[in-house]
This record gives C-alpha cells, structure tokens and sequence, in this order.
C-alpha cells in the first residue's frame, strides 16, 4: 500500500513484459507441435496426392493405410519386446520398411479388387472404398480390440532438449527429418526413375502415354501401391508421437 506510484507503475510494466514473453514463447511451442504433427499430415497428404493425380481416385480408405502403418509398428515392438528385447531400439529401423511393404501390398489389392473395375466412376469409387475403409476399421477393433495401444519410443528418440523456452523432443524432430528424407526420396523417385517418369506421363495425358507405349494399368497399381506405401510409413510416424487406434484411419 505504501508503494510509490512510480514504483508500482514500473512494476506492472515489468509483469506485463514478461507476460508477452511468455505468451510469445507459447506460441512458438505450440507452432513446433503443429510443424511436427503436420510433416506426419503431409506424408499422408502426399500418399493421396499421387493417387489421385495419377489415377482420379479419391480413396476413402486411404486413412485406413495410415492406421495399418501405425498397427504395423506396434505388431513388431510387441514381437521384439517379447522375443528380442535387446533390439528395441532398432525397432523402427524393422517397423519403417516392413509399414511401407504391407500397406503398400494392401493397396494393391485394393486396386487390383476393387478400384480397377471402377474407373471413370468416382461415385461408385467413393462409395466402395469407403465401404473398404470400415472393413478395416471393424478387422483392425477384432484382431486388437477397439481400444488404444501404446507404442514406445526406442532410447535415441526419448527425452528433449531447451532451445530458449521451448521444449523440443527427440521424437518430433526425429519425425520432421524423417518426413523431409522421404519427401526428397520420393522427390528423386518422381524425377529420376522410368516408373516416375511413367507416372508423371499418365498424370499429364493419359491417353497420349498409352499410344506412347505406357502400360498405364500398371503405373496405375504402382501408384496406388506407392500412395499407400507412403500412408502407411506416415501411421508408422505418428505412432511415434500418440496412441494407435482403430479410430486413427477414421481421423
């Protein structure tokens, strides 16, 4: 109560100062959580992009890729942890390759089964995969259960360092790299490989591709299949930084 005007005046000052400090650091945290969760979004976005571009397929189950990805990595942390326990921390190096495979393998079944007979209806193309995407859903709650499951982080992406007043986690930056190694992998593939150069032709025109002598039925598999690949290695991300669930596809 005694306490200069002058005084008390520099002090709410002084409070207000480091309040917009905080407020600014807050803001800078939270737009690290979001670059960390959307590189996850953007691979999946990516898997999608290259369905679609190539093949005019908006794949309702293409979300259900991600979860079998997710699903993936957690069947071989449990297999390691119950088998090999030594090797948990190389299980990502087994989970990421073998994520890739299966969901892509999955997506070319989906396209050799069902997609294949329906091109040049993306209604009925939309209706069945989305009729494909709660098959999934409702295999993955039998066969786990329709609760969540955790999967662990090996050693070399636990624990976080301070950058100012931010936290940054090893998880998170691990997957950001990770992310911007297969961004510029796919990058390569695209730019340098016949089957991206195929790829890109049928994009640009298919019908001149064909005449050009482009299987395009099976750039259109190889795409699906890679679309898929790539959805399913961003569920094996975001595995690393949340729960795996059955409703992770639905998401």
């Amino acid at each position: 109560a005694n306490t200069p005007p002058e005084v008390r005046a520099l002090a709410a000052d002084a409070i207000a100062a480091i309040e917009r400090s905080l407020a600014l650091w807050a803001m800078v945290q939270n737009a690290w959580y979001g670059v960390s969760l959307g590189s996850v979004l953007l691979l999946a976005a990516i898997g999608l992009a290259i369905t679609f571009g190539v093949m005019g397929v908006i794949n309702m189950a293409h979300g259900e890729m991600v979860m079998l990805g997710a699903y993936t990595t957690y069947v071989v942390q449990e297999v390691i942890r119950a088998r090999y326990p030594g090797l948990f921390d190389a299980s990502l190096f087994i989970a990421v390759p073998l994520a890739f495979l299966i969901s892509g393998l999955v997506g070319v079944l989906v396209e050799r089964g069902i997609i294949q007979f329906l091109y040049g209806r993306p209604l009925e193309t939309l209706l069945a995969t989305w009729g494909l995407s709660l098959i999934l859903q409702q295999g993955v709650r039998t066969a786990f259960g329709p609760t969540n499951k955790d999967v662990g982080n090996p050693s070399w992406m636990s624990g976080a360092f301070d950058i100012g007043h931010i936290t940054i986690t090893y998880n998170r930056l691990w997957i950001v790299v990770f992310t911007l190694l297969v961004f510029v992998l796919l990058r390569g593939l695209l730019r340098f490989t016949r089957l991206g150069l195929e790829m890109r032709a049928v994009t640009q025109n298919r019908a001149m591709a064909s005449c050009m002598g482009v299987n395009t039925a099976r750039t259109d598999t190889y795409a699906f299949a890679l679309g898929s690949g790539i959805a399913g290695l961003a569920g094996c991300a975001l595995s690393q930084i949340g729960n795996v669930g059955p409703d992770l596809g639905q998401s």
